[in-house]
This record gives structure tokens, C-alpha cells and sequence, in this order.
């Protein structure tokens, strides 16, 4: 008897202490799962609401609250002060713009940028179109000049302020632009557009001319001049943009710098 209470003395412990490491990595795994499912919910490209998140993920608005802040701390989500709405953050971002698939376009772009940037003295931009967000995944500047600071690599701009932001979306779908023109649209600048119709007829336009030029939009002084890069069947792969002061860039309302750009453009296409 003696025996046995000793072995069971030595024992039990264990066995709860194996068990609780077995609840505790349960725990951790079903959190794990959640806030992917969470971070699932953002897929289609739009800032959301807690209730949408929570349907998403299907998942109670206590809980989806929670793991929200702790992504949020995390920067893998960020939340819109005026709206309230959710969407990924920096990070998530961050990661994408590393993905291989873009290895091959960056390897393309890098340089004819650098080529670009130490001729213009201006800072050169790459950004994609990705989850209904334009992307920066390169940016490149010649110390002789002005360096444009308002896009870092793995960051985002709203779709309605920018040169490559409004060019890349006037190549999307026509339901993929309703859907951008549904939501609020953030000024920048007293300059940025607003009004979903006169944005719809700008977007018309920019790809009707195959380039964006958009002034004072962004910061006041500061242009963006934006040229596309397609595939065979002219479907948008990436853009390529340039942005420095007004001065520089327009001539009566005209990019002075236009011709370059297209022909850097077509030299990165050729490389692709």
C-alpha cells in the first residue's frame, strides 16, 4: 500500500501537469485559428466592420473584439478612426510585398528605376494592385534631389489620391470599381477627389490616355505622374510612377516627364 501511494503521489502530478500542457497548447492552437480566421475575413479587400469580421469569422463580436486588439497591437490590422472600420495593417503588407511572386517583377523594375532615378533626380515608385489596395513594393531615390517620402514599401495610399492609386484602378473591373466608389473617400489635400462621380469620370479618362497625373492631391506642391505595365492581353501587371515637386514635373498643366516614363515602362515589360 505503501508502495502504491508513493507511485500514485509521483504520478498524479505529472498527469496534471501533462495535462494542463496539453489544454494549455489547445488554447494557444484554437487562438491561433482564430485570428487567421479573422485575418481571412479581409480577403476581399475591404475595411469592415466588427459584426462583418465576426460573421466572417464566425465568431462572437467579445471574442472577435479581442483578438481585433491584439492584431491591431500587432500591426497585422488597423482600424479607421472616422469609420470605425477595420482592414489589414502594415505588417500583413509588409510579408505580401515579400512574397516570390513578386520577385521576378521587382528583379525587373529595379534597374530601369535606378537607371530612371539617377537621370530625373526624382524618387521612382513600383506598386501593385493587390486585394483591392494599391500596393508600394519598391521605391528608389537619387540623392541629388528631393527624396518624396509619402509611400513607404509595403504601404498603401487611398484609391482616389495619387498618380498609381487612381491609375491602377481605373484598370480594374467595373464591379471592383463600384465597390471603391461605394465606400467613403478620404482627402488628403483640399485637392483629393471625393465624389464618387467625378472620380468614375476621371478614372475613364486615365485610362483612356494610358497615364495619371495628379497634382497637390496627396501634399500640397507634390506631384505623381503614373504609366501602366500590362500583359498580352492588357491586363494590369503593376505600375510604375514618379514623384517630386509640381515645378518639376508639369509644364502649363502637362507631364513633362511622360515620354520617359512609358519608355522605362515598355523596357520593364520587355524584361518580364
Amino acid at each position: 500500500m505503501t508502495g502504491e501511494r508513493f507511485i500514485a503521489g509521483e504520478i498524479m502530478p505529472k498527469a496534471r501537469e501533462q495535462v494542463g500542457n496539453k489544454q494549455e497548447r489547445s488554447g494557444g492552437v484554437r487562438a491561433v485559428s482564430r485570428a487567421l480566421a479573422i485575418l481571412r475575413a479581409f480577403e476581399g479587400g475591404r475595411a469592415l466592420t466588427l459584426g462583418e469580421v465576426a460573421s466572417a469569422a464566425d465568431l462572437d463580436k467579445g471574442t472577435t473584439r479581442r483578438l481585433l486588439l491584439t492584431l491591431i497591437e500587432a500591426r497585422f490590422v488597423t482600424q479607421e478612426p472616422q469609420t470605425q472600420r477595420y482592414s489589414l495593417g502594415s505588417v500583413i503588407r509588409a510579408l505580401a510585398v515579400s512574397a516570390p511572386e513578386d520577385m521576378d517583377l521587382r528583379g525587373a523594375a529595379k534597374p530601369v528605376l535606378l537607371t530612371l532615378a539617377a537621370e530625373l533626380h526624382m524618387t521612382m515608385f513600383l506598386s501593385v494592385y493587390r486585394n483591392g489596395q494599391a500596393i508600394c513594393l519598391e521605391r528608389f531615390h537619387d540623392q541629388q534631389g528631393m527624396e518624396v517620402r509619402w509611400w513607404q514599401v509595403g504601404g498603401t495610399l487611398p484609391l482616389n489620391c495619387g498618380g498609381a492609386p487612381k491609375l491602377m484602378l481605373a484598370y480594374q473591373a467595373e464591379d471592383e470599381i463600384e465597390r471603391v466608389l461605394a465606400e467613403p473617400l478620404v482627402a488628403l489635400t483640399p485637392k483629393s477627389i471625393t465624389d464618387a462621380d467625378v472620380l468614375r469620370e476621371r478614372l475613364t479618362r486615365i485610362k483612356k490616355q494610358a497615364y495619371c497625373f495628379a497634382i497637390d492631391d496627396v501634399a500640397l506642391g507634390l506631384a505623381a505622374l503614373a504609366v501602366p505595365i500590362l500583359d498580352r492581353e492588357g491586363v494590369l501587371v503593376c505600375s510604375i510612377s514618379i514623384g517630386g515637386l509640381t515645378p518639376q514635373m508639369s509644364l502649363r498643366g502637362r507631364p513633362i516627364q511622360l515620354d520617359r516614363l512609358r519608355a522605362a515602362a515598355e523596357e520593364v515589360r520587355q524584361r518580364l
